[in-house]
């Protein structure tokens, strides 16, 4: 997020920006075959709307909606936790969507196959749910980046469990969802996967 101030500092270490434009290089390609309206679960600080058209929004921290209300006043960011809660009205009346995002997320939450339930129900047919997360070969520098300030402590203290490509997968297919591409970045210590509805028939 540009122009970041004491209110966000804690949102932040000092690669975290770094990290964030590697993700996003890696997602970006997805986003301009995928068209359509783009939600973007957990979206946490974030810049794309600035960047991509027909977006929608949602976190479950208030003061993360509150700061990204104020710097984008006429686009659509809703309060829901997809680990909590089936999606609220207003996102099932804005859908489906062609595009979900879920960056940098599954690791924060208990149940990831469920979480991945909720958000394929609000995908088009013919959509594409775009998954990042780290990958286990990265907890070491994850827990050691976070104590030196390096990346985000507050990040940090919420991960639940790292997922393999293997239970990523695993979780996809508990949601009902096919796993269409897959690739690691940032020296394999983060994965992408692009998922679609349908069974999983990847073999993880």
């Amino acid at each position: 997020m540009k122009g970041r101030t004491e209110r966000t500092a804690r949102f932040y270490g000092l690669l975290t920006r770094r990290v964030q434009r590697a993700r996003l290089d890696a997602v970006r390609p997805y986003l301009e075959e995928g068209g359509g309206p783009i939600l973007d679960i957990g979206c946490g600080l974030t810049d794309l709307p600035g960047t991509v058209p027909s977006y929608t929004g949602c976190d479950r921290n208030p003061e993360v909606l509150g700061l990204n209300r104020a710097r984008f006043p006429s686009v659509p960011f809703v309060d829901w936790d997809v680990s909590a809660s089936e999606p609220p009205e207003s996102l099932r009346a804005a859908g489906p969507f062609a595009t979900i995002l879920m960056l940098a997320l599954l690791e924060h939450l208990p149940d990831p196959a469920a979480a991945l339930r909720r958000a394929g129900s609000l995908l088009r047919g013919d959509g594409r749910l775009i998954v990042t997360t780290p990958h286990p070969v990265g907890r070491l520098p994850l827990v050691f980046g976070a104590a030196a300030g390096l990346l985000s402590r507050h990040a940090a203290k919420e991960h639940e469990a790292l997922l393999s490509r293997s239970g990523l997968e695993r979780a996809a297919a508990a949601a009902g969802l096919r796993t269409i591409a897959y690739r690691r970045f940032l020296l394999g210590g983060n994965q992408l996967a692009v998922l679609g509805p349908g069974r999983n028939l990847a073999s993880g």
